[in-house]
């Protein structure tokens, strides 16, 4: 079994999501530095690749992933690897988790 490489987050922040299956919105249940997990209602096969929205409360603006590739698929939840994304967003992501491991932003 494959080891993670970054501790994830127990989160509930909305999500939306779009590759070239279509678009759909979801929410996030845990989340990392390299990738995360997703409920949606819409069924995401493996090896799709799909771009993100992460809709933080006390965010302005949604933090962008530019590329994700799904790795795992049970019925409606799926997980992504975060490929692609700007360093500025990557940042952003970066102080959210540490916001969140230190209590300092609510998990939903």
């Amino acid at each position: 079994m494959e080891q993670r490489r970054e501790r994830r987050v127990q989160v509930q922040y909305p999500i939306s999501f779009e590759g070239n299956q279509g678009v759909g919105k979801g929410k996030l249940f845990n989340l990392s530095l390299g990738g995360c997990g997703i409920e949606s209602g819409v069924t995401v096969q493996v090896g799709t690749t799909v771009t993100l929205r992460v809709y933080v409360p006390t965010h302005k603006e949604p933090i962008h992933i530019g590329r994700a590739g799904v790795t795992w698929s049970a019925g409606q939840d799926f997980g992504v690897e975060f490929t692609d994304m700007d360093p500025a967003e990557q940042a952003r992501l970066q102080k959210l988790i540490n916001d969140l491991q230190e209590g300092k932003t609510n998990i939903h």
